[in-house]
């Protein structure tokens, strides 16, 4: 087994989605983003995105292609489509969600149109509802933002709350 500190690494960045085919850690910060992990333990394979809109259809994308892993939909789609191609079964995936906080929004009341983090766990929920995957670990909701690291070919995460101000706490 290779040691951690071995390891490539990777910040990824929000918007993005990153499949690990050969051990990699990935590094994330969230805040109203969620981060979704899936993960083959057996067979060493791994995806992760960093969405920030729950879905992709009510956006305009001004007849620009959007950009998939920017929102929950299209970010899991992708995904799983990608780890299916590498002949993993749904039934070896190890699904983990994390994020969603909700913050205080700058004194604005938080209503269900403005609540972003709880819209994009809610919207996440609902993909894994209809692709039949449970979800083996979850860290989601409240106000303040997580920083997280994963390892593609084990599908461990870690999570550190974040503080106010940004910092771990």
């Amino acid at each position: 087994m290779q040691d951690i500190d071995q390891l490539p690494r990777v910040f990824l960045h929000t918007g993005d989605c990153y499949l690990g085919v050969q051990p990699t850690l990935v590094t994330t910060v969230l805040g109203s983003c969620v981060a979704v992990t899936m993960c083959d333990p057996r067979k060493g394979l791994g995806a992760i995105c960093h969405a920030f809109l729950p879905n992709s259809v009510t956006f305009d994308s001004h007849g620009r292609e959007p950009q998939l892993c920017r929102f929950v939909d299209t970010a899991l789609d992708s995904m799983y489509a990608s780890l299916l191609k590498l002949a993993v079964r749904p039934e070896d995936l190890v699904v983990k969600v994390f994020g969603g906080a909700s913050g205080l929004m700058g004194g604005v009341q938080r209503t269900s149109l403005y609540d972003i983090g709880s819209r994009n766990i809610m919207a996440v929920r609902l993909w894994l509802m209809n692709h039949g995957l449970p979800i083996f670990k979850s860290q989601v909701g409240g106000n303040n933002g997580r920083k997280l690291h994963f390892l593609t070919h084990t599908g461990d995460v870690w999570v550190k709350q974040l503080n106010r101000s940004g910092r771990e706490g």
